[in-house]
């Protein structure tokens, strides 16, 4: 039986957390609603790539034993154990799966980038995944104005009514610019 190779990506939780301007700024005064809000801008990454993910968060200066690993809005959401980074995970997880699947790594560390590339894996910077999540965001956008325009002309409505629904889109879309 043949196996079906799927598209995952890792994701350095802290090191995405302190290059996106808005999480860096949470982060300061609330790590924990940073890692939240992570979770969830990585949520609607996930429904709109189709891509498997699993964040890493380092527990290099905590306490802990053992690694934990939950399951989020389909997501792994990973934190290491004592003394271990996100980036030994990640390395280590990668040697296991590469050869079977696609894999992505989103990291800004240059070694570990370094040694993703050399196994197979993609390399992506943290404003390379904001990038892509914000491109995603706007082809939605796109899809829906044109599946409402389509829509609009399938019925039959007056001249009048049919010039004010434009006055409306054109507003929507001159607030989406500012």
């Amino acid at each position: 039986m043949a196996l079906t190779r799927r598209n995952i990506t890792f994701i350095d939780g802290y090191n995405v957390i302190n290059k996106w301007p808005k999480l860096k700024e949470l982060a300061k005064k609330n790590l924990s609603h940073a890692r939240d809000e992570l979770i969830e801008e990585l949520a609607e990454y996930k429904s709109l790539s189709g891509e498997e993910l699993i964040i890493v968060f380092d527990a290099y200066n905590l306490d802990r034993l053992k690694e934990s690993i939950f399951e989020k809005y389909g997501m792994k959401v990973v934190y290491t154990k004592r003394f271990q980074t996100a980036d030994s995970y990640i390395e280590r997880q990668l040697v296991k799966i590469q050869s079977h699947h696609h894999v992505k790594v989103v990291t800004d560390d240059g070694a570990i980038q370094t040694q993703v590339s050399g196994k197979g894996a993609i390399r992506v910077t943290s404003m390379e995944l904001k990038v892509d999540l914000d491109r995603l965001r706007g082809k939605i956008k796109r899809a829906k104005r044109n599946d409402f325009n389509q829509n609009r002309k399938n019925f039959p409505i007056s001249s009048e009514l049919s010039l004010t629904l434009d006055k409306i889109a054109k507003s929507i879309e001159e607030d989406e610019h500012k």
